[in-house]
């Protein structure tokens, strides 16, 4: 770091930082996060390879509010991880639990089955409605059928499910 950048980093330091603290202060729940955040916008100033030019303020205050929109999604993802796994530890569940992963892998085989069982054109029709996701007007279409139809032929499938799924408990 050069001296003249050093001495740049200095006063807008001694000058922004006041100000800086307070543009976070009223965006973050405690001052000595207010604080970090400040100390984090110097740090990825002087990160910066690309900076040669003096630094506006406007340049300062877009890297305080992209680190606080950083900070807010990294906040989200922790949250939702969270409480996914406060869930299941509310349930009981273990998501590497042997026996759960074994149970998964008998009834996904069981649906493969009672796919495989299906009417050809029931099976046809129900595979690209529910597994290609395909809309069920261009389905009729190439069917010749109504739109009506495929939904009967996707119905029939579903209970076959179910019903299958039920023998099997």
């Amino acid at each position: 770091m050069t001296k003249a950048v050093r001495q740049e980093l200095t006063e807008n330091d001694r000058r922004l930082r006041r100000a800086l603290i307070a543009f976070f202060a009223r965006r973050v729940q405690t001052l000595s996060e207010a604080e970090d955040l400040t100390q984090d916008v110097f740090f990825r100033i002087v990160r910066d390879p690309k900076r040669e030019a003096p630094m506006a303020d406007a340049y300062v205050f877009r890297i305080a509010a992209n680190l606080l929109r950083d900070k807010g999604r990294r906040e989200r993802v922790r949250t939702s991880y969270r409480e996914s796994r406060a869930i299941e530890d509310f349930l009981g569940i273990d998501p590497l639990d042997p026996h759960r992963v074994a149970e998964g892998r008998e009834n996904l085989g069981l649906v493969a089955r009672t796919i495989d069982q299906l009417p050809e054109k029931t099976r046809r029709i129900f595979t690209l409605y529910r597994i290609e996701h395909i809309d069920k007007r261009t389905i009729a279409d190439s069917f010749g059928l109504s739109v009506r139809m495929v939904e009967i032929h996707v119905q029939r499938a579903l209970e076959a499910l179910a019903s299958s799924m039920e023998k099997s408990r």
